[in-house]
């Protein structure tokens, strides 16, 4: 018996919870000193009363409580407000088992209290830090998703925006895979384990992701492996859209190409005059003894040397004076021009042009230039004749438009974006400049230059020029 007596004493005084026992009318039959450490009341004040532990408003529950265990139920165990003798409380962890007799009857019931007070408010310092966490991870103008396990756990405004979605609960629960390239799945998932075992960001790498409407765009990602901000594991990444810096470096990359192209130009025109300058001089010789066809040499030769100056605008323009012209008169000039050349095609050249179209302000020598380069190409892509259509007519805008429309054999749509570009042709025999100047001396006179086009159904070139200075 003493045996027996010696092990409940160690039961109830060696735990780390407090126990109380009291009988079905809830009066203490005796508590151990976890209890007494927990609530301040001694066992000799709390014996024989009422349980003091209790709140108030939480009284009639208790009742309820003992009830349910009078009725069969075997353990209750919840979380609770539990008072001190001091007036002070705690949130206690408390678990409540009914004491039976021989014959099987509810005589009392013992219950265990630990005290969880610290550790709901770290819990809580957890949550908030979460929150503020997440807030400060929505608001963040760069693209960030948190990922555990190759699952999407969050995403915030700026990636919900890049990935084309509408809420960031969309992307919650998808794989971060589906993002990617299929085929680079293995990178992504060795990349993955390599960022595990580091503490910093990752350097950002190149990779082309998916878009939620199927499109890819370039983009570059740095990761890090977080776990205390949250509380549990995470794989944080930053994603930024290439896109417009790739627009830029092509952008430098042509720049670049121009420059080089302005160098060439400008060598291999000092190298035809030369030359130039020696034949007119020959031919001004010819020409004071009345030799036969010095005029239509002549001729030849100032055209040569028209050509030579404006491959000469590729490096550096000349000093050309802007002066008013009549647009309709210009464009009749080029019509005159090449019209033998559209003849050897079978081409017909129709215009149909606004009344009282006004003057523009313009260099009409490059004006013409681009005329005859777009003309040009628009007779030699129709190699079986056809007709072309050149409108000009006075815009609402203040704008005048000029539209060359072919017959042509067209250009498809991939290669659209790159016409213009240096060296980028679609003719067997060009070189891809002509176009990329007139486009420069559009510009120049502040207008615009745009190309439609479908195959086997023409093409139509849309000049854009201001009527004002």
């Amino acid at each position: 018996m003493k045996l027996k007596e010696y092990l409940i004493d160690s039961f109830m005084n060696l735990t780390s919870d407090g126990i109380v026992i009291v009988d079905i009318n809830g009066t203490v039959l005796d508590v151990n000193k976890k209890f007494e450490e927990l609530h301040g009341w001694m066992r000799e004040e709390v014996i024989g009363h009422i349980l003091p532990t209790t709140p108030h408003d939480f009284k009639e529950d208790a009742l309820r409580l003992y009830q349910s265990l009078i009725n069969g139920e075997q353990i209750k165990d919840f979380e609770t407000i539990k008072l001190r003798k001091d007036g002070t409380s705690f949130i206690a962890n408390v678990s409540v088992s009914p004491l039976k007799d021989n014959d099987g009857c509810v005589v009392g019931f013992i219950g265990l209290e630990r005290d969880i007070s610290e550790k709901k408010r770290v819990e809580e310092e957890l949550l908030e830090r979460e929150k503020q966490y997440r807030r400060l991870l929505k608001l963040n103008p760069e693209p960030i998703v948190l990922h555990k396990d190759g699952l999407i756990q969050f995403v915030n405004d700026a990636a919900c925006k890049l990935f084309g979605g509408t809420s960031s609960d969309e992307f919650i629960g998808n794989s971060i895979y589906d993002y990617f390239f299929p085929k680079d799945k293995d990178v992504i998932v060795d990349r993955i384990d390599q960022i595990m075992q580091m503490d910093n960001y990752s350097d950002f790498v190149e990779r082309t992701m998916l878009k939620k409407d199927g499109t890819f765009f370039d983009a570059e990602i740095s990761s890090i492996y977080v776990y205390k901000n949250i509380g549990y594991p995470v794989m944080q990444s930053v994603i930024r859209d290439l896109t417009e810096r790739k627009k830029s470096e092509e952008a430098i990359i042509r720049s670049e190409k121009l420059s080089l192209i302005g160098q060439l130009a400008a060598g291999i025109a000092h190298d035809i005059r030369n030359p130039l300058t020696s034949l007119k001089g020959f031919v001004h010789l010819l020409k004071a003894k009345n030799a036969d066809y010095v005029d239509v040499m002549m001729e030849e030769l100032e055209h040569i040397n028209y050509v030579v100056n404006e491959f000469m605008t590729l490096a550096k323009p000349h000093l050309n004076y802007y002066m008013e012209s009549n647009p309709s008169e210009l464009v009749q000039s080029v019509i005159s021009f090449l019209q033998p050349h559209a003849h050897l095609y079978n081409v017909q050249i129709q215009t149909n042009m606004d009344q009282d179209i006004p003057v523009i302000y313009c260099i009409p020598d490059q004006i013409k230039q681009v005329l005859i380069n777009i003309l040009k190409n628009a007779i030699e892509s129709m190699l079986n004749g056809g007709l072309i259509q050149i409108s000009v007519r006075n815009d609402a805008n203040h704008k005048l438009i000029i539209s060359v429309q072919d017959q042509g054999v067209g250009i498809s749509e991939d290669k659209l974006t790159q016409l213009g570009e240096p060296f980028f042709t679609t003719k067997v025999n060009g070189t891809g400049l002509g176009l990329m100047v007139c486009k420069r001396i559009i510009h120049s006179h502040n207008g615009e230059l745009s190309i439609q086009s479908k195959i086997n159904h023409g093409t139509t070139v849309h000049i854009e020029l201001p009527i004002t200075k």
